[in-house]
Parts: structure tokens; sequence; C-alpha cells
């Protein structure tokens, strides 16, 4: 027998809340919330803005109030 599986989003301006549901029971759960969202480990689309060669490294517009940071490392 098939397995059915909805994923429901409920959003506020405070937070989202994803759950996953498979044959009528929540499997997951997860809620973001605005005030606590966190930055680093995203994936960004960004503009190189300033080069700091002897630090190997570069200020990225990410779209931001401030832009972000990038080492040659990473």
């Amino acid at each position: 027998m098939p397995h059915s599986q909805d994923i429901l989003i409920n959003w506020t301006p405070q937070e989202t809340r994803v759950a996953i549901i498979e044959s009528g029971a929540v499997q997951e759960l997860h809620v973001e919330r605005t005030l606590e969202r966190g930055l680093v480990g995203n994936v960004y689309t960004g503009k190189v803005v300033r080069v700091l060669p002897g630090m190997q490294s570069a200020f990225i517009d990410i779209g931001l109030e401030r832009a972000a940071f990038l080492h040659v490392a990473d």
C-alpha cells in the first residue's frame, strides 16, 4: 500500500513551521523563528564588493544589512 505524504507550511512574521505528514501522522516538525534565524551554513547568491588580498578573503553582498565575510579556504 503506498504511503501518502503531505507537507504543511504555516508562516507568520515571527516564525515559519513546516510539518511532514505521512499516512495521517506527523513525522517531522521544523520551526524557524525569525529572531533566532542563523546565517552560518545557509547558501546565498552574492556579489564581491571588496577583496582583501593580504587576508586572502573578501566581503560579499548577500542582500543583508552587512556584507558577508568569506575566507579563501571557505
